[in-house]
């Protein structure tokens, strides 16, 4: 996509994305070695990793709900202009 470009392309947007599984991957690590670290500096360096991964996962699923909601709606007034025969 330009960076320039304000334009939403609906069928390109996949129903889970890159950013949420990458966050939902570093969230389970985190989970794993906070038992294994028992350093209170490795575990608040985790504690920060799992807040920061957490918010990525929030804020891509606002973003992704936000414009599958548009790109819902956007469908609905295609199939009402141009009904299937």
């Amino acid at each position: 996509m330009m960076a320039g470009s304000a334009a939403i392309h609906c069928d390109d947007l996949a129903p889970l994305t890159v950013l949420a599984t990458l966050a939902a991957f570093i969230i389970s690590v985190c989970f794993r070695q906070i038992s294994r670290y028992q350093g209170r500096a490795s575990r608040w360096f985790l504690f920060a990793c799992l807040l920061l991964a957490a918010a990525t996962l929030f804020t891509d699923f606002r973003f992704v709900r936000r414009y599958r909601t548009f790109c819902g709606e956007l469908r609905q007034q295609m199939r009402q202009v141009h009904p299937p025969r």
